[in-house]
């Protein structure tokens, strides 16, 4: 059997879905020694496939696609791009899928953030929000399964869309399963020494949206700063649509403690991950979380929002506090600052929490979907 991969979030700038996109098909490729694949992918994506990769072998296909994503093009000459493989079965990695494809399909919907955050998008309008929700209400309707990454987004979708329980598989995710283990001293002795970081850190990476609520973590740092010595690092590609942050850290008289690296290599990522004191993640709305499993892996203590999915997926590894409260926010991270014993459980709770999740099981839980759809007769 033949199976389409809509792979035109593949590369890495592309954050959660990327590093999602990457996992899921190595893994898929290493244990499906039966079905042919391909894969639709940018030129972007290209250059990211390493050339040993499997989705080079010669029994699959790329099809290079410079289409982006949730753009006119996508609804207009997609379908006609895919009906062309031939395909028993086509899957869309994301709820961007373009509704005139007529064939058997999986939407994978990881959560309803621009459901839910409108205006966390880069580009936002009535127009743009009416198209996607009318795309996301159809991909629910005509997809043969829709897999999500956690119960939580599985029960936003029955209570906004409705759609029978049955038509969802939920598939956990993981933490990538070739980077935050090894870390060179040498690269984390030079980012110290770049950066200046020669005080307890407080780490967050991720994207630079609205709903992440990054602007409340800076709050929460002024509060902790006036008594305790610390960093504030930012890993990730600033927005400047993000007005709220923007406007938050100039007026924070502790600015010149705040550091935004940027948009960071995978081994710089690593390095951050291991150099901090705590990771914090203070998002509203999460499909999953992998940022908080990537610094479990990485040994580092994690201390997260309450809201969404973040609980489910963190269990007991993590100490909670209401985003929505950047007073509450600042006493738990400071709590995790200043105290090495709850510090070090957090750690050997989130090594443990880690071992319940891997690329390998969600590859095989995926599988099982896809086989299930094509032994249907």
């Amino acid at each position: 059997m033949t199976i389409g991969i809509d792979a035109r979030m593949y590369r890495s700038s592309v954050a959660g879905i990327g590093r999602y996109s990457q996992n899921l098909i190595k893994n898929l490729l290493e244990i499906d020694k039966k079905n042919r694949y391909v894969f639709f992918m940018t030129s972007d994506d290209i250059k990211e496939v390493n050339p040993k990769s499997e989705i080079r072998n010669q029994k699959h296909k790329i099809v290079e696609v410079d289409i982006p994503h949730y753009s006119l093009a996508e609804q207009t000459k997609m379908p006609d791009i895919i009906a062309k493989e031939y395909c028993d079965l086509m899957v869309f990695l994301n709820t961007n899928y373009p509704v005139r494809y007529r064939g058997k399909f999986i939407v994978v919907i990881h959560d309803l953030t621009l459901y839910f955050f409108p205006k966390t998008a880069r580009k936002t309008g009535f127009l743009r929000e009416k198209a996607f929700n009318f795309v996301l209400k159809s991909a629910v309707k005509k997809s043969t399964k829709i897999i999500t990454d956690s119960e939580n987004t599985q029960n936003d979708i029955l209570k906004v869309f409705h759609p029978n329980p049955k038509k969802i598989v939920v598939i956990k995710l993981a933490a990538d399963d070739k980077t935050f283990v090894d870390a060179s001293e040498k690269n984390i002795e030079r980012i110290k020494n770049q950066f200046k970081i020669d005080t307890p850190m407080i780490l967050y990476v991720g994207q630079f949206r609205a709903h992440k609520n990054i602007a409340h973590l800076v709050k929460a740092f002024d509060i902790i700063r006036k008594k305790t010595p610390a960093k504030l690092v930012l890993v990730g590609k600033p927005d400047p649509n993000y007005q709220e942050l923007v406007e938050t850290i100039d007026k924070s008289p502790y600015k010149s403690d705040i550091i935004m690296p940027g948009f960071v290599s995978d081994e710089d990522l690593t390095a951050w991950y291991r150099i901090a004191t705590c990771y914090v993640f203070p998002s509203l709305y999460e499909g999953f979380g992998l940022p908080g499993l990537e610094a479990m892996m990485a040994k580092t203590a994690v201390v997260s929002s309450n809201h969404s999915s973040l609980p489910e997926i963190y269990g007991e590894a993590a100490l909670y506090f209401n985003p929505e409260k950047p007073d509450e926010m600042a006493e738990k991270i400071e709590r995790v600052l200043t105290d090495e014993n709850l510090r070090q459980s957090l750690i050997k709770k989130g090594s443990e929490m880690i071992k319940k999740y891997s690329w390998r099981k969600t590859a095989e839980e995926t599988l099982a979907v896809f086989n299930e759809i094509l032994n249907k007769k």
